[in-house]
C-alpha cells in the first residue's frame, strides 16, 4: 500500500521555500501579501498542497513548469493547475501510468484541469510578480518562472546541471541554445536559479556556464563526450565544469 510522505521545509527567505521531496524533485511555495504560488508539485507521493498551507494561509495557485510526472505528479491536491498545453500528452502520460492510477484508486482523488500559460503572463501574488517565459528545450512546453523582487528564476528542468535532452520528447540542442538566449535581455533580473531537482540554490554561473556549454556541444566539440545509461538506454553526455556536470543528448 502506498504511504504519503512530507516533504524536507528548506527556507529561501521568508516568503520562499523548497520542498524537497525524498531528493527525488524539488518543489517551491512562494508567498505574496494576497496569495501563495506552488511550483511544481513532484511525483505525487507526497502532499505539497498540505506543505504549502503549514507555511502559509493564503489561497494556493499551482504552476507547473513541465508536464513530466516528477513535476506534476501531486497536482491531485489542486482544483486546478496552470501548464503550457504543449506538455499535455506529456502530463496526460505520466497520469494514465499504472502505478499513479493505483494511487488515485487508493485515496480516491483525481487529477484537475490544467489552464495554458501564455508566455509572458504575469502572477500577481499581491505586493509580488511571477513571470512566465518559455524555454523550449527539455520539453515542449517547458517554462521558467522569473520573480523579479527576489531576483530569483525558478527553472525546472530547462536550466540545471544535468540537463536531459536525449528523451523522446527533448528538442534539438540548437533550440536549447535559443531558448536560452531569449532570456539574456533578462539575465540582470536575477542572480539565484532554483531548479526542479536542486537541494540548494544555485548562481547566475549555472546560466553562463550551462549555455556556453550547450554552444561548444553544437560547434561539434564532442570528442570527450562520454555514454550515459539512463533507464537501461544509453546516450551521449557532454561533460563540462564546474562540478562534473552533463548535458544529455541525442
Amino acid at each position: 500500500m502506498l504511504q504519503l510522505r512530507k516533504p524536507e521545509i528548506v527556507p529561501i527567505n521568508d516568503h520562499v521555500w523548497l520542498l524537497d521531496d525524498n531528493h527525488e524533485a524539488a518543489c517551491y511555495v512562494v508567498a505574496g501579501r494576497e496569495r501563495a504560488m506552488v511550483i511544481d508539485t513532484s511525483i505525487g507521493l507526497c502532499s505539497i498542497r498540505e506543505a504549502a498551507e503549514f507555511l502559509t494561509g493564503l489561497p494556493l495557485i499551482c504552476v507547473n513548469t513541465h508536464g513530466h510526472g516528477d513535476h506534476m505528479g501531486g497536482n491531485w491536491a489542486f482544483e486546478k493547475a496552470y501548464m503550457n498545453l504543449a506538455d499535455l500528452p506529456l502530463a496526460e502520460e505520466s497520469m494514465n501510468i499504472p502505478e499513479v492510477q493505483e494511487g488515485i484508486k487508493q485515496f480516491g482523488v483525481s487529477y484537475p484541469p490544467f489552464e495554458h500559460i501564455e508566455d509572458g503572463h504575469v502572477f500577481d501574488l499581491g505586493g509580488l510578480e511571477i513571470e512566465a517565459l518559455y524555454l523550449p528545450g527539455h520539453t515542449p512546453g517547458e517554462i521558467v518562472l522569473l520573480d523579479r523582487q527576489d531576483r530569483i528564476l525558478f527553472s525546472g528542468d530547462g536550466i540545471l546541471e544535468h540537463l536531459w535532452l536525449q528523451l523522446p520528447e527533448s528538442l534539438p540542442v540548437e533550440t536549447q541554445i535559443e531558448s536560452m538566449k531569449r532570456l539574456l535581455p533578462l539575465r540582470d533580473c536575477f542572480d539565484t536559479i532554483l531548479h526542479g531537482h536542486c537541494r540548494q540554490p544555485a548562481g547566475i554561473e549555472l546560466f553562463d556556464t550551462l549555455l556556453a556549454a550547450l554552444e561548444d556541444l553544437a560547434a561539434g566539440n564532442t570528442a570527450d563526450d562520454i555514454d550515459y545509461v539512463w533507464y537501461g538506454n544509453v546516450s551521449k553526455a557532454h561533460p563540462y565544469q564546474p562540478n562534473d556536470r552533463r548535458i544529455v543528448y541525442k
